[in-house]
């Protein structure tokens, strides 16, 4: 990847709605991030899409708020919680993660 290149958002399950969809990452790293490109299945990335992010402490997290995320384990905080536990060793329900809002599948106007 060359410099001023977007940053490649992974995935452990590479599912994706069409439309809008939401990633739950630990931490900052990805608040502020305006765009990426995706990882997708095939292990090739996707054209940059644009990234909304919003920065929340855990246990504010509502369903609702995951309503949208791409993987269906992580649709419910329960099931996020299981999921985060697993990718990254010693996640707790009281840190700081940040939810990535993106489209993916859609015609591009521009």
């Amino acid at each position: 990847m060359a410099a001023g290149d977007p940053p490649v958002l992974s995935f452990r399950v590479p599912v994706f709605n069409r439309g809008r969809n939401t990633t739950v990452r630990r931490g900052r790293k990805w608040h502020r991030v305006a765009e990426a490109r995706l990882e997708l299945g095939d292990g090739s990335l996707s054209a940059p899409i644009k990234l909304q992010t919003e920065l929340k402490q855990f246990p504010t997290l509502t369903d609702a708020d995951l309503r949208f995320e791409h993987d269906p384990d992580c649709r419910t905080v329960g099931g996020l919680l299981l999921v985060l536990q697993r990718l990254y060793p010693g996640f707790c329900a009281e840190e700081e993660v940040t939810l990535c809002h993106f489209r993916f599948g859609e015609a591009r106007d521009d």
